[in-house]
C-alpha cells in the first residue's frame, strides 16, 4: 500500500508539468529566435537578463535617449538584485527576433507586480492596475497578462512599466512566455484544470477532515489539519504565480484583502502544524516548542492585519525558518513516539519525510539567501496532498482494521449468545425441577402433619399414638428445613452472586452442632454419628458456607446408610482445613459419581427410600469452589462413600 502511495505521488508531479528551471534564452535585453519553430519545439520562456532603468516610467521613444541602464534577471524582483528600493518604479526593455511564420504569436505574463504598462513596437497594448511615479496615484491589480505580437515585423520591442508600492516584491515575477496564442490559451486551460485539482481536493479532504474532527471525541488533530487544507486551497486559487480564480471571481474586491487571506493561511502554518503534531501524540511531543509557534504565528499573524503588504510580507524569510523548525519538531516528536511502540507514528513520519521535499522547494522558490530557479507553480499543493495520501490511507487502516474486529466481535457474539442460550435451557431445566421438588418435597410433610394433627384433635388416635408419629414428623420437618434452607442458598446466590465472608469461628462448636441437629434422624436408622474435632479449635473463615455442606453431607450420609451404620467425620487442621464423611452405605458406580455434582437435579431414593433432590452436592461445590475450597468424592458400590472437604484457613 505504501509503495502505491508513493506511485501516486510521482504521478501527480507527472501530471502537473516538470520543475527544473527554464534556461535563460535573453542576453543583454536581447533574443534572436528567427530560427525557433515554434509549433515543433513550442514555446520559449523569455527568461535572462532584461534592460531595467530605475525610477524612470519610460516609454518606447524614450528608451533610446542614452538614459542610465541596468541589466536585471527576469523573473526576479528588483530589489534583490541592485540597490533599488523594493517600493518604486521602473521600466523593462526586450528586443527581440522572431521567426518569418510569426502569425498568431502572443506573450504570457503570470504575474507583474504590481502594475505594469506594456508596450509593443511603439503601441500601448496592455496596462494592469494603474501605473504611476507616486503612491497616492497608483493602484496595484492582481492579474495574468497575454500581449499578441503584430504580424507585419520579425523585430520586436517590448516596454513594460512597472510600479509597486504595496507588495513585498517588485518587477516581473513570473516566467514570460513566447508560444503561439492558441497553445497559450491550451496551457492556461491545463493549468487552470490542475489548479482547480488540486485546491477542490484540498477542500475536498478539509471537509472531510472537519468531519472527522466533530465526529470523533479526540478529533483535534483533524481540526488542525482541515485549517491547513483550507489555507493552502484558498492560497492555491490567490498566489502570486498561480491561480487568480477568486480575485477574478471577484473584482471588486480590494488587492490587499486577497494577499492578507494568501500571507495569513502562509503565517498560519507556523502554529497549525506543530499543533497537529501535540495533538496527534501527545506523551511525546513536547509542549513548549509548541507554544513558541503558536506565539509567532499569532504575531505574524497579526502583523498581516495591521500592516501593509511590503511590511508583513517581508516577515516572509523568517516564517520560512519556522516552517523549518516546525519539520525538525514534527520528525523529532513523531520519531520519539514511533520509538515508544505507537505503530501510526511510522506511516505519518513517512508522509513528513515524503511531504518535506516539496515545501522545502517552494521555501527556496521564495527565499532570499537560499534562491534556486524552480519553474513549478504547486510544491505546497502537492506535498500537502503527498502528506494526506499517508494520513487517509492510516484511517483507511484502521478502518478495515476496526471492521475486521467487528467481525470478530460478531462471530464470538454468536458464539456467545449459542452458549448462553445452552446455559439458559439448563437453567430453566433446573428452574422446572426445582418448583418441581418444591411442590412436592415441601408440601407434602407439611400435608402430613397438617392431616395428623387433624386427626389428634378430633381424638381419632391417642397421645402415645401421637408421640409415636411425632418422631417421623421431626423428621420431616427437619429434611424440610434443610430443603428450604439449600433453596435459600441457592436463591440468593442466582440473584446476588455468592457472598463470602472471612471470620474466626469453633470448628469444633460448627461440627457438634451439626451431629446434634441430625441425632433425631440418625436414630430413626439406629445410626451412630462420631467426629474428631477437638475443643477450642479456633479457625478462620466462612462458617456459613461449612455449616451449609456438613448439613447436605450429614444428611446424604445417613440417607444412603444402612441401618445400624456407622458415619465418621475426620478433622484434620493445617495449611488447610480438611473434613472427611465417610459411611458404610449403598455407595456408587463411576457413572454416579461423575453425574452427583453436575448442575442437574437428579433425584436418589435411600435405604429407607427417603427421597432427595440433588440440588445440595452441586450447590456445597459451588460454594465450596468460590470460597478456594474443593469437595471430592470416593465412592464403590455396596461400600460406602468418602466425601473429602478441603478449605482455606485465612
Amino acid at each position: 500500500m505504501k509503495r502505491k502511495i508513493i506511485f501516486f505521488s510521482w504521478l501527480l508531479l507527472s501530471a502537473a508539468g516538470p520543475i527544473p528551471g527554464a534556461a535563460q534564452t535573453v542576453k543583454g535585453g536581447f533574443t534572436d529566435l528567427s530560427h525557433h519553430d515554434f509549433v515543433k519545439d513550442g514555446a520559449v520562456v523569455l527568461s535572462g537578463t532584461w534592460e531595467f532603468y530605475w525610477s524612470q516610467l519610460l516609454s518606447p521613444s524614450d528608451v533610446n535617449a542614452g538614459l542610465k541602464m541596468h541589466y536585471l534577471n527576469v523573473p526576479g524582483s528588483w530589489h534583490r538584485q541592485g540597490d533599488f528600493d523594493v517600493l518604486g518604479f521602473g521600466t523593462y526593455r526586450l528586443r527581440m527576433i522572431i521567426p518569418d511564420d510569426r502569425s498568431g504569436l502572443s506573450i504570457y505574463f503570470p504575474i507583474i507586480n504590481s502594475s505594469a504598462k506594456i508596450w509593443v513596437n511603439n503601441n500601448l497594448v496592455q496596462e494592469t492596475g494603474k501605473v504611476s511615479g507616486s503612491p497616492l496615484d497608483f493602484t496595484p491589480k492582481l492579474l495574468a497578462t497575454i500581449v499578441a505580437l503584430p504580424q507585419n515585423t520579425r523585430e520586436i520591442e517590448l516596454v513594460v512599466q512597472v510600479a509597486n508600492f504595496a507588495y513585498f516584491s517588485g518587477g516581473i515575477a513570473g516566467y514570460p512566455r513566447l508560444d503561439r496564442s492558441p497553445a497559450i490559451f491550451a496551457k492556461l486551460s491545463r493549468d487552470h484544470g490542475i489548479e482547480n485539482i488540486f485546491a477542490g481536493s484540498l477542500f475536498a479532504m478539509f471537509i472531510y477532515q472537519l468531519i472527522l474532527y466533530l465526529l470523533y471525541h479526540r478529533g483535534k488533530p483533524y481540526l488542525w489539519l482541515a485549517l491547513i487544507c483550507l489555507g493552502v486551497a484558498l492560497r492555491a486559487l490567490i498566489v502570486h504565480g498561480g491561480s487568480f480564480m477568486l480575485p477574478n471571481l471577484y473584482p471588486s474586491v480590494e488587492w490587499e484583502l486577497w494577499k492578507k487571506i494568501e500571507f495569513g493561511s502562509v503565517y498560519a502554518v507556523i502554529a497549525l502544524f506543530p499543533l497537529y503534531v501535540k495533538d496527534l501524540f501527545l506523551d511525546h511531543a513536547p509542549k513548549l516548542p509548541v507554544l513558541i509557534f503558536v506565539f509567532v504565528a499569532v504575531v505574524f499573524c497579526a502583523a498581516v492585519i495591521v500592516t501593509p503588504q511590503f511590511v508583513y510580507g517581508k516577515l516572509l524569510e523568517f516564517c520560512h525558518l519556522f516552517l523549518l523548525l516546525g519539520f525538525i519538531y514534527a520528525v523529532y516528536s513523531i520519531t520519539r513516539a514511533w520509538r515508544a511502540g505507537n505503530k501510526d507514528a511510522r506511516i505519518i513520519l513517512l508522509g513528513v519525510l515524503a511531504a518535506f521535499p516539496f515545501v522545502l522547494g517552494e521555501i527556496m522558490k521564495n527565499s532570499r539567501f537560499f534562491s534556486i530557479d524552480i519553474n513549478f507553480m504547486y510544491l505546497v499543493e502537492l506535498g500537502v496532498l503527498v502528506f494526506l495520501l499517508f494520513q487517509v490511507y492510516l484511517l483507511a487502516h484502521h478502518y478495515a482494521k476496526s471492521y475486521r474486529n467487528l467481525e470478530t466481535m460478531n462471530q464470538d457474539l454468536e458464539r456467545i449468545v449459542q452458549l448462553r442460550t445452552r446455559e439458559l435451557t439448563t437453567a430453566n431445566t433446573v428452574k422446572d425441577r426445582l418448583l418441581s421438588v418444591m411442590s412436592h418435597d415441601i408440601k407434602s410433610p407439611l400435608n402430613s402433619l397438617r392431616g395428623i394433627l387433624e386427626i389428634y384433635n378430633k381424638g381419632a388416635i391417642s397421645k402415645d399414638e401421637f408421640n409415636h408419629f411425632a418422631r417421623n414428623i421431626e423428621s420431616d420437618l427437619g429434611k424440610t428445613s434443610m430443603l428450604v434452607e439449600n433453596i435459600l442458598f441457592w436463591t440468593a446466590s442466582q440473584l446476588k452472586g455468592i457472598q463470602i465472608k472471612s471470620e474466626k469461628f469453633n470448628l469444633y462448636t460448627v461440627i457438634d452442632q451439626n451431629v446434634q441437629l441430625f441425632h433425631t434422624l440418625a436414630s430413626l436408622k439406629k445410626i451412630t454419628i462420631r467426629h474428631n474435632a477437638s475443643q477450642n479449635t479456633i479457625i478462620k473463615g466462612d462458617p456459613n458456607i461449612l455449616n451449609l455442606v456438613l448439613r447436605n453431607l450429614l444428611s446424604n450420609a445417613i440417607k444412603f446408610s444402612f441401618e445400624n451404620g456407622i458415619i465418621e467425620i475426620f478433622v484434620h487442621v493445617g495449611d488447610t482445613l480438611s473434613i472427611e464423611v465417610r459411611d458404610a452405605g449403598i455407595g456408587m458406580d463411576e457413572a454416579k459419581l461423575e453425574a452427583l455434582l453436575e448442575p442437574v437435579l437428579v433425584s436418589e431414593t435411600g435405604t429407607g427410600n427417603e427421597q432427595g433432590t440433588g440440588l445440595g452436592l452441586s450447590l456445597c461445590r459451588e460454594y465450596l469452589r468460590k470460597a478456594g475450597g474443593e469437595l471430592t468424592v470416593q465412592s464403590s458400590p455396596q461400600a460406602g462413600s468418602t466425601f473429602r472437604i478441603t478449605f482455606p484457613l485465612k
